[in-house]
C-alpha cells in the first residue's frame, strides 16, 4: 500500500513538473535565431535598399515579443508560445530572404540611377531654355525662383554622382529623386504660367 501511494506520488510530481516546464518554455532559441537572421539583413543593406519588406521584418519581430511578453504575464499552466513561435519562424525566413535579395535590389537602384544622371544634362538644358522663354512673363520673381530650382536640380545631380562613385547608392537615388522632383515643379510652373498669360491676352483681346 505505501509503495503504491510512493508511485502515485511520484507520478503526480513527475506531471506536475513536466506541466510546469512545458508551460513556462518560451521560444528563446527561435527569438535569438531570428534576431541573428535580421542582423544578417542588416548588414546585407536591406533596411537601406528594402527598406519597406525591412520594416514588415520589425513588425513580425515585435508582434513575436508582444505575445511572448504577452503568455509571461498570463497564468503559468495557460500559457502558450505557439503563436510567438509562429511568428519568429516566418520573420526569420523573411529575413534570410532580405539578405538574399537586397545586395540585387542596391544594384538595380545604382544602375537607374545611372540611366537617370546620364539624361539629367539634357533635362536641365531644355528647362534651361525653357526658364529662358518663360522670361516673356515679365515676373522677376517667378523667374528668379525658377532659376534657384534649377540651381538646386544641379547640385542635386553633383551630390548623386558623387555619392555613386562612393558607393552610397542610397543618397544618390534620393538625390536623383529630389532633381526629378525640381524639374517637374519648374515645368509646371511654366506651363501654369504660360496658361495665366495666355487667358490675360485673350482678355486684352
Amino acid at each position: 500500500m505505501r509503495l503504491n501511494i510512493w508511485n502515485r506520488t511520484v507520478a503526480f510530481s513527475c506531471i506536475v513538473c513536466g506541466l510546469l516546464s512545458g508551460c513556462a518554455k518560451s521560444p528563446d532559441k527561435e527569438l535569438a535565431e531570428t534576431k541573428a537572421a535580421i542582423q544578417a539583413a542588416i548588414d546585407a543593406e536591406a533596411d537601406k535598399y528594402m527598406a519597406k519588406n525591412f520594416q514588415n521584418v520589425q513588425k513580425g519581430l515585435e508582434a513575436a515579443e508582444a505575445e511572448i511578453a504577452k503568455q509571461k504575464n498570463s497564468f503559468f499552466l495557460s500559457r502558450k508560445y505557439t503563436i510567438a513561435t509562429q511568428l519568429l519562424k516566418k520573420t526569420a525566413v523573411l529575413a534570410k530572404d532580405l539578405s538574399i535579395e537586397a545586395p540585387r535590389a542596391k544594384q538595380n537602384m545604382a544602375e537607374t540611377v545611372r540611366n537617370n544622371l546620364s539624361l539629367s544634362d539634357e533635362l536641365i538644358k531644355i528647362t534651361s531654355n525653357n526658364i529662358k522663354k518663360s522670361s516673356a512673363f515679365k515676373n522677376k520673381y517667378l523667374i528668379a525662383a525658377l532659376k534657384a530650382d534649377l540651381k538646386a536640380a544641379e547640385e542635386a545631380t553633383d551630390i548623386a554622382e558623387a555619392a555613386l562613385k562612393a558607393g552610397d547608392i542610397l543618397t544618390a537615388s534620393n538625390n536623383m529623386s529630389r532633381f526629378q522632383e525640381l524639374i517637374t515643379q519648374i515645368t509646371e510652373k511654366i506651363s501654369s504660367n504660360s496658361t495665366m498669360v495666355q487667358f490675360d491676352e485673350a482678355e486684352v483681346r
